[in-house]
């Protein structure tokens, strides 16, 4: 037998063995088809994953004793169940069905596929563990805590205008994930040009991954975020507004929208104030995008001149707010000289990210400061600590504050401003608004 002939024949073997092996696996993966009664091929499970995926969230949008709010978005068309349960017993589901959205700008649009749900008859102060899935992927496990019945104590982040940079902030939420808080508060300009919805994945959601999945994020609206409804479509749970109220333990916070466009100031103003008047809640804090009292930037007055003498009546401790590119805390604002109310402090806290405005300290301010941030405050029954935090990991600012009998204590007042001498400073420097 000839050498050519040999070769031929091993030839012909190799070919012979690897197509026994080719059948062998075609008929191993339609055994496992017929077993798991699905009709699909099942190739699609194995490679589906890399093509079919979350393409934002899921983000926590409220947490409550006894619900939950959460949102993600797929390119994929289809029903989502979330599964969800204690102790990684993921027993319990609601399904999603999407709402359909436009995405991209004219040349290259797309569909985008946004889901919300709440989940409801939760327990008080207990850790839920959940999953997403949905045509082709099984998202991770992530876990979260409703908020406690009976708590004297909350430990929570407010910052803004993170628009523009998301390295930066990016930069800002690693260091926010190392305080292990209840919750974050964001005073808006989440996007640069909210109208194009390409914008919030990298500028907003990506930053927010391994937060918001745990840890849920309130928002004020920015006047950035636009008026085409992608504000509105993404991050207001079903149900609720753009201005809304919240309790945790010792703290009622309202979020409020001062920006949206045909909006009535008095109004959105006398929402907020009516909101603080009827709480009952030890600390009182209210955030919108636009500020009060700012002394830089552009030199914001949003509600002149009833905001600040309403806000105090209504027994309000702390205003934060954005729109200026700085951090700046001013001195307590004492209630007019003719009513009772609070000793209230302002706060601008605008740098989340985006390019830093200057500013000149003056009189008014306790701290002014041109550096990324965020305020981290730590409130324990009757004592406040807040902690500016710079993106270096140092702070910029602290205070400790006490209240006695629903009072601030004297220290912390002892530098306080008179209400008519600040709204008579905020006249002067009206012309100065943006």
């Amino acid at each position: 037998m000839s050498i050519s002939r040999l070769s031929g024949r091993s030839r012909m073997s190799r070919s012979l063995s690897i197509l026994r092996l080719a059948c062998l696996i075609v008929f191993i993966f339609g055994v496992l088809v017929i077993k798991s009664g699905c009709a699909t091929n099942p190739f699609s499970d194995m490679f589906g994953k890399q093509d079919t995926r979350l393409t934002k969230g899921p983000f926590l949008l409220g947490v409550y004793p006894d619900r939950a709010a959460l949102m993600w978005e797929t390119e994929t068309e289809g029903l989502c169940k979330l599964y969800y349960g204690r102790d990684r017993n993921l027993d319990k589901y609601v399904e999603s069905i999407p709402e359909t959205h436009q995405a991209g700008e004219e040349t290259v649009k797309k569909l985008v596929f946004i889901h919300k749900v709440w989940l409801e008859d939760l327990e008080p102060g207990r850790f839920y563990d959940y999953r997403v899935t949905g045509p082709g992927f099984d998202d991770k496990i992530y876990r979260f805590r409703t908020v406690p019945e009976n708590t004297d104590e909350v430990r929570f982040i407010v910052y803004g205008d993170s628009r523009t940079r998301p390295s930066v902030h990016r930069r800002l939420v690693k260091l926010m994930k190392n305080q292990k808080v209840d919750f974050v508060v964001h005073c808006g300009d989440l996007v640069t040009e909210g109208d194009k919805y390409e914008q919030w994945g990298p500028q907003f959601f990506k930053p927010l991954k391994g937060l918001a999945e745990t840890v849920p994020v309130y928002i004020a609206k920015g006047n950035h975020e636009g008026n085409n409804g992608n504000y509105e479509k993404l991050l207001i749970p079903k149900g609720q507004k753009n201005s809304f109220g919240f309790d945790y333990g010792p703290v009622h916070y309202f979020c409020a929208d001062n920006v949206t466009e045909g909006l009535d100031d008095e109004v959105q103003l006398e929402l907020i104030i009516a909101d603080a008047r009827i709480s009952d809640a030890k600390w009182k804090f209210v955030s919108y995008h636009i500020p009060s009292v700012n002394f830089g930037g552009h030199w914001s007055a949003w509600g002149y001149p009833d905001a600040l003498p309403g806000l105090a009546k209504a027994g309000v401790d702390f205003v934060l707010a954005g729109h200026s590119h700085m951090y700046e805390r001013f001195r307590p604002i004492a209630p007019p000289d003719d009513a009772d109310g609070n000793y209230v402090t302002y706060i601008t806290s605008g740098g989340g990210g985006v390019f830093m405005h200057g500013i000149m300290p003056n009189v008014y301010h306790a701290v002014a400061k041109k550096k990324h941030h965020f305020c981290l405050f730590d409130i324990k029954g009757n004592k406040l600590t807040m902690d500016a935090i710079g993106i270096n990991d140092r702070v910029i600012d602290h205070i400790e504050v006490i209240k006695n009998a629903g009072r601030l204590d004297k220290k912390y007042l002892r530098s306080a401003i008179p209400m008519k001498e600040m709204l008579d400073f905020q006249q002067m420097n009206l012309h100065r608004q943006d």
